[in-house]
This record gives structure tokens, sequence and C-alpha cells, in this order.
């Protein structure tokens, strides 16, 4: 990338942070923020925010003369950082709850939270800007389709809004006429059991968020999405059915049902489980060669003054040091009012920071490769909370009273 030409040159300097990026910036982290987790609460999957992001803004913008490209960069990135916090939150925040060791949500203990660990992972991942962009060269196809949404936008081509507005009023419609007009409903189910051994089974859930979903991650993840619901109702349940018998249930559909919740969709925990540590696995040498260079990137810089080029300018590794030591301050208060355990919660905050330099390293190379969309966050997730999880077992005791939560909180 050394031949790269910037878009906006590095001697360049325009408004970037400004008062109304940052406002704009606020506001739809805050909606895509919620429709993210809505999205992952029900399909189990999210969507990167960043090509709506900056298409919102550019729509909004061109009502400012002096809005440029770097504007609306910075607000489809505050976009999409407030997507993915609320992404991370989903899938572990709920499980406290469902362990009952929450009664119910606290909006804040898990704001503050998602704040430290937000925060925090945002410090980790600015080592390692030089090495997974520069160096590795990863594609970040999500990146580049944004950037070339963010050009077509200065360029003044209105296309894209266009097309945005287009699908915001058909999907509107659509969940008006299937929720709010009650026409025909989203969702169809058949299913039999022949003989008391045989189950069959057709089942389909369309809604305008569901296919746009798969629209978004394209057909590769849309494919395996589907397989997993083949092996699931075609293979897993009917085999289940033919060694174990059919258990009572009311219908067919009720039946496998449950033997789904209760029995099988372990198979894609542990799936998923599988997926994470082999993505790990897969880019070991990439990682240790980002954080190296990170590290290396931190013992260079010191004593050491550089020139400012715009577009190479990075947080300097000793703010990021600084902070990170400064988070782990409220990260432990916060382990130590749930846990009320001294020892653990010590504990607890040093595994999160070390799991959360690993991880963010890992969640921005997989971004790299197969774009935010296509990031196992789900499996990242699990794997830190299962080496969490591995690590207190073996420091505590598998019988600790706060040994499965304590996992929860670093995930």
């Amino acid at each position: 990338m050394n031949d790269h030409k910037p878009y906006i040159s590095a001697s360049t300097i325009l408004p970037e942070i400004t008062v109304k990026a940052i406002l704009l910036g606020i506001i739809l982290s805050a909606v895509l923020s919620a429709a993210n987790a809505y999205l992952g609460l029900f399909l189990g999957m999210t969507v990167s925010a960043s090509i709506p992001a900056a298409v919102i803004s550019m729509a909004i913008f061109k009502a400012f003369k002096t809005a440029n490209i770097l504007e609306n960069n910075a607000v489809q990135t505050a976009a999409s950082a407030g997507e993915s916090l609320a992404a991370g939150v989903i899938f572990t925040i709920p499980a406290l709850v469902m362990m009952g060791y929450w009664q119910e949500f606290s909006y804040t203990e898990t704001t503050l939270i998602a704040l430290c660990g937000g925060v925090l992972g945002v410090l980790f991942t600015i080592p390692l800007r030089n090495a997974l962009i520069v160096k590795e060269k990863l594609t970040f196809p999500e990146g580049i389709a944004t950037a070339e949404v963010l050009k077509t936008g200065e360029e003044g081509s209105g296309g894209y809004i266009k097309k945005l507005v287009y699908g915001s009023l058909v999907g509107a419609g659509a969940k008006f006429v299937i929720e709010g007009m009650k026409l025909w409903s989203s969702e169809f189910q058949v299913a039999s059991l022949l003989k008391g051994k045989a189950y069959l089974y057709f089942g389909t859930y369309l809604t305008p968020a569901v296919m746009a979903v798969g629209y978004i991650v394209g057909l590769n993840i849309s494919l395996l999405v589907f397989m997993g619901g083949v092996i699931s109702w075609y293979i897993a349940i009917p085999a289940y059915i033919a060694v174990n018998g059919a258990p009572e249930a009311a219908s067919a559909i009720e039946m496998g049902g449950e033997i789904w919740s209760t029995k099988i969709r372990f198979l894609g925990v542990g799936a998923m489980i599988i997926g994470g540590i082999w993505s790990l696995v897969s880019i070991r040498k990439s990682l240790w060669s980002a954080i190296s260079q990170g590290l290396d990137a931190f013992k260079s810089s010191e004593g050491k003054v550089k020139e400012f080029v715009r577009t190479e300018y990075d947080t300097p590794i000793s703010w990021v040091i600084i902070g990170a030591g400064i988070l782990v301050i409220p990260i432990f208060i916060i382990y130590l009012r749930e846990i009320q355990d001294l020892p653990i919660s010590a504990l607890m905050s040093i595994l999160m920071v070390i799991a959360g330099f690993l991880f963010s390293s890992v969640a921005g190379y997989m971004a790299g490769l197969v774009g935010s969309s296509n990031n196992p966050i789900s499996g990242v997730t699990i794997a830190t909370i299962l080496t969490s999880a591995l690590i207190l077992a073996a420091l505590m005791g598998t019988d600790a009273e706060y040994g499965a939560a304590a996992a929860i909180f670093i995930g």
C-alpha cells in the first residue's frame, strides 16, 4: 500500500471532527445500534452499520455547504463503533439474566461495562492499524465499499440515497402489511411425525429485516446459515427422534421446537466454539506479528518526535497504555461491586485487559479478511468466555460461586 494515493491528500487539511459530525454520529450510533441489537437478538447475527450510516450522513449533510467527505467518514465511523459495541453487549449481558445471576437488566451497570469495554477495545486496536492495513495488506472489503460510497456521494451522485429511501419505504410498507394489517403471516410451518419415528418438517420466516440481512451478508454466509437450518431440522432432529423416540407434545411443530431448543441448538454452540478456536489457530502467525509490531512500535517511538502526516498519524502509544491503565480502575470497581470478592475481581481485571488486547487483534484481523458483517463476533466472544472460564476454573475451582458470572463479565 506504499503506492496508494489517498482520495484527500495527506497535505490537505479539512474539518473532520466537527460539532455537526459528532451530533449526527451520536444519533446514528444510537439508532443503528438499536436496530442491530434487535437483529442480533432476533437472528443471532448483526450487520455493519458503515454503509447505511455513510448514506444517511451524506443525505443530511447535503443541507450544509461546508460538509466534506472526512466529516461523513467520521459520522459513519461513530455509527459503526456503536453498532459493534451493541453486538458485543447482546451476545454476553443476556446470559447473566438467563443463568439467574441478574434478575433484570441494569441500565447503569450495562452502560458502564459497555463503556469501559468499548473504550478499551478502541485503545487496543490503535497500535494494530499499521500492522493490519499497511503491512498485512488486508482487503477490509466493507471498508473499501464504504469508501466508494463516500467518494460517490462526494462527487455528486445521489443514487445511493435514492436506493436507501426506496428500500426504507418498501421495508416499512411490508412490515405494516404483515404486522399492522395482518394480511398474511411472515411465518409458515408444517410438520408431521410418521409412525412415531420419521419426522418431516418445512418452515420459513420471511420478513424485510431477514431479507435485508441476507442481501447484506451475501450468498456465502446466507448459504452457511441455511445449511445450519437444514442440518438441524432435516438431520439432527429426525436422528434424535429415531434414537430416543418422540417426546410428548401438543403437535409435531411444538415437538420439533422443543427438541431444537433443549438439545439440537447446542450443536450450533459447539460449532461456534470450534470455529472460533480454528479462526485463532489459522491466523496465529499474522496475529502474533500484529501484536509484536504494536509492541515494537511503542519501543521505537520512545523519545522520538515524528513529523505530522495526516494519513499516518496515530494516537500516541503512550496514550494507549496510560488510557488502558486508567480504565482498569473502573473495571475493577465494577467487578468488585458485582462479584464482591477482592482477589477474584483483581484477577478478572487482569484477564479483561489481556483478553481485550488479544481478541481486539482477532476482531480487527477478521474484519480485514471477511468484512465487519461476516466477522464472527459471537465466535470470538465464546472463545473469550471459554478461555476465561478455563483460567478461572483452574485458579478458583469448578465449584466457585461466581465463576460462571465472572467469565461472562470478562467476555
